[in-house]
């Protein structure tokens, strides 16, 4: 059994930090873990990958990345005992009345471990919780079907199901190269804050990270154009509908439904 976290949420993440907000998180798209096989925490991931703010910088950070292994191993290793953990931490009363962001980095991985959020949202009525997602089908099915009044989904463009995504239905962010260009295009920043991507008008839009080697790789494209491209590209589109919903109805719960 690896060394469990001895706490889960934290405010490490600045911009998140700097309005009051909590956050949980595990590895971005994948972690190798200690028996030397790789799990997969971003399976609905698309030219996001390519981009990824949370696989640079302090992220990438010895004892940043432990940690984040560290907390995606106890929900692995002992779903119960993390989701008692969890509930038992959020009962504190500084969490009343506070928001919670579920995975600064990775997703729901499996459709048993978005469950166990759901309940731990259910057990803690005061406290408000969002998050950002790529897994569109596993949302229609378990996320939105069974969300708690007090949480919010996000669906992020940028994943391998963007040709799923409804407008009308789903509440949406996309990424855009800059602020200007948000501006522009009618959607709505949440620059000011995180909470405005749950809380504030929509669609939302969120502006690239200020870092210039993956600023050029992304360039002048959204990443909801950029996914269409890759699709385009591979061949991937609306007009197979059949084959394509097949796929991606069975990959969110994928053979390490563990929890």
């Amino acid at each position: 059994m690896s060394e469990r976290p001895t706490r889960l949420l934290s405010r490490a993440n600045r911009d998140l930090a700097r309005d009051g907000i909590w956050s949980w998180t595990i590895p971005a798209l994948a972690a190798r873990l200690p028996d030397g096989t790789t799990f997969r925490t971003c399976r609905a991931a698309g030219v996001c990958s390519q981009v990824c703010f949370a696989r640079s910088g302090t992220y990438n950070f010895p004892a940043v990345k432990a940690a984040h292994v560290r907390n995606l191993l106890f929900t692995l290793e002992d779903p119960e005992g993390w989701e008692q953990a969890m509930t038992a931490e959020l009962s504190h009363p500084k969490f009343a009345g506070a928001h919670v962001r579920i995975h600064a980095a990775g997703d729901f991985y499996s459709a048993a471990y978005a469950r166990a959020w759901l309940r731990i949202i259910r057990a803690t009525p005061n406290t408000s919780f969002y998050a950002y997602t790529k897994e569109v089908m596993l949302h229609d099915r378990i996320l939105e079907p069974e969300r708690p009044p007090n949480a919010v989904w996000i669906i992020s463009l940028g994943g391998i199901y963007d040709r799923y995504v409804d407008l009308h239905r789903h509440r949406v962010c996309d990424v855009f190269p800059t602020e200007t260009e948000i501006e522009h295009s009618g959607w709505h920043s949440q620059a000011e804050s995180d909470l405005l991507a749950a809380y504030g008008p929509a669609p939302v839009a969120m502006a690239a990270n200020q870092i210039p080697h993956l600023q050029r790789r992304q360039g002048d494209r959204r990443f909801s154009e950029w996914q269409r491209e890759v699709d385009r590209a591979r061949g991937d589109s609306t007009d197979r509908p059949r084959r394509r919903r097949r796929i991606a109805i069975a990959h969110p719960v994928g053979a390490t439904d563990k929890l």
